[in-house]
C-alpha cells in the first residue's frame, strides 16, 4: 500500500511541476484532478483548494478553462458536498467566470 501511495505522490508532484511551468495547461489540470481522485474514487482527497490550484489559470485564459473549472466544482460537490468558497475567488477569477457565461 505504501508503494501505491508513493507512486501516487510522485505522479502528483510531476503534474504539479508541469502546472507550475504551464499553469493554464488544461490537459495537465485535468490529469491532476483525476489523479487526486484516486483509483475508483478510493482515497479521494480533492477539495475546493485543489480546484483553484488546478484550474484557476485555465479559467482565466479561456472559456474552455472556465467550463472545466465549473465541472471540477460540480464533481467535487457530487462527491463530497463541498461548495465553492468565496475565499478562494479573487476579482479576476470572478470576472473571467462571468465573461465565460455571458
Amino acid at each position: 500500500m505504501s508503494k501505491d501511495w508513493e507512486r501516487r505522490n510522485q505522479a502528483l508532484n510531476r503534474i504539479r511541476e508541469g502546472l507550475k511551468q504551464d499553469p493554464a495547461n488544461l490537459e495537465l489540470a485535468n490529469q491532476y484532478w483525476v489523479a487526486l481522485a484516486g483509483d475508483r474514487g478510493q482515497d479521494d482527497y480533492r477539495s475546493g483548494q485543489n480546484v483553484i490550484e488546478a484550474y484557476r489559470e485555465a479559467a482565466l485564459g479561456s472559456a474552455e478553462g472556465a467550463i472545466a473549472f465549473a465541472r471540477a466544482y460540480r464533481d467535487l460537490f457530487q462527491v463530497s458536498g463541498e461548495i465553492p468558497r468565496l475565499a478562494y475567488f479573487d476579482e479576476s477569477l470572478i470576472q473571467a467566470l462571468r465573461n465565460s457565461v455571458a
